[in-house]
């Protein structure tokens, strides 16, 4: 059986993994852009470009999503919760983590399904360069995935900072 600290451990460490994920995927588009526009402007234009950068998005975007959770980092609005008791809020945000991991699961499940499917059964790929989509469906799965872990953890963390107070 594997104990808290192993899955806070695994599930830190693959947020870390994908934050450098996120972070060199970042990279390689600044310089990928960089070298599209010079191009454009002096040599010829580099064909793609577009979809090259929106498919990198897809990879940046779904591999931040965990580290924004694990940093707090995502957009809440505590004007009204910061004025309850230390206990309630503790309350209520283990019921909004639990939402979220909840919700994520749902999202990650269903999107590994289509992506399955979409390699399977129908090759859906860009318009110019046909790149397949299901290697980044299944980015997305995983991204929600680990976004849901993340979430998963924060609600451990409101529960025993929850069973602090009443001790």
């Amino acid at each position: 059986m594997i104990s808290i600290n192993g899955l806070y451990a695994t599930i830190r460490t693959l947020t870390r993994i994908g934050k450098w994920i996120a972070l060199i995927t970042m990279t390689l588009m600044m310089l990928f852009i960089t070298y599209a526009v010079i191009n454009r402007e002096f040599l010829t234009p580099v064909v793609g470009d577009v979809e090259i950068v929106q498919l990198g998005m897809v990879v940046l975007i779904m591999f931040g999503l965990a580290y924004s959770q694990a940093e707090d980092a995502h957009v809440s609005i505590g004007l009204l919760v910061d004025r309850f008791p230390q206990r309630l809020q503790h309350i209520i945000d283990a019921i909004a983590y639990t939402f979220t991991f909840a919700v994520c699961l749902i999202i990650g499940w269903f999107t590994f399904q289509a992506a399955v499917n979409n390699m399977v059964n129908q090759r859906l790929s860009t318009d110019l360069l046909v790149i397949p989509f299901f290697p980044f469906k299944f980015i997305i799965a995983i991204g929600f995935t680990l976004w849901g872990l993340e979430a998963l953890l924060k609600v451990v963390q409101s529960i025993s900072a929850l069973n602090k107070d009443s001790a």
